[in-house]
């Protein structure tokens, strides 16, 4: 009886340790960084409905933001340079490029489309 609970043991352990060696992750590419640079930044449509002049933000109808995995959806971004605000008036066709600071979105490249 010992011999059947002490095989039984060690094949358990020995399935638990191969299971563990499959998990090895060495071989899988580098995760990218979160981060990306100005080139790779994810770009959405959208269109200005609102200006805040006076709180530099613009009120944004717009497509999905994938990077945020937000649906499309009319929102308030801050601008990213308060300066910016005064190039843009409601009906601007725009592409944009927002990122979550600790829960404020906030837009850090736009441009007006034609």
């Amino acid at each position: 009886m010992h011999t059947v609970f002490n095989t039984a043991i060690c094949t358990l352990g020995l399935s638990l340790a191969l299971a563990a060696t499959a998990q090895d992750h060495t071989h899988h590419p580098a995760p990218s960084a979160t981060a990306t640079s100005g080139a790779e930044a994810v770009m959405t449509a959208g269109e200005v409905t609102r200006v805040d002049a006076r709180g530099a933000k613009l009120t944004i109808r717009h497509e999905e933001i994938r990077n945020l995995d937000m649906p499309a959806m009319t929102m308030v971004f801050g601008l990213k340079d308060a300066n910016q605000v005064a190039g843009f008036k409601p009906g601007d066709k725009v592409l944009f490029h927002a990122e979550d600071n600790a829960g404020s979105l906030n837009i850090t490249r736009i441009r007006i489309v034609e």
